[in-house]
């Protein structure tokens, strides 16, 4: 599994990345853009490649998730692109989730 990691840098300083980086490894090869973003690229060209490449979206759950520009960005793009998308809670349980639950707006695309 590929998994794009959506998340708020907010509520996510670069020690809860990495401890975000180390459970998700358990179920494949994730993308963290403040851990895995090439210095040589433009970070929304890196992030556009990155969505490319996933097969799963994962969003961190959080207080300001949904309310930041680049999350609702990658929320609609990933349901733009129908990417499965699974929810990692504030503790820390991963389960299966709607597009519309993180923007009541977004729907994921029809086959």
């Amino acid at each position: 599994m590929n998994a794009f990691v959506s998340y708020s840098r907010r509520d996510n300083p670069l020690g809860r990345l990495a401890e975000i980086e180390e459970l998700l490894s358990q179920i494949g090869t994730v993308y963290i853009d403040d851990l895995h973003h090439p210095t040589n690229i433009d970070r929304h060209l890196a992030v556009i490649a990155a969505l490319d490449a996933a097969d799963t979206f994962i969003a961190v759950a959080s207080p300001r998730y949904p309310q930041t520009p680049w999350t609702r960005y990658e929320v609609k793009e990933a349901a733009r692109r129908g990417l499965p998308l699974l929810l990692l809670t504030e503790t820390d349980s991963v389960r299966r989730a709607r597009y519309d639950e993180l923007l009541p707006s977004c729907r994921p695309a029809t086959p």
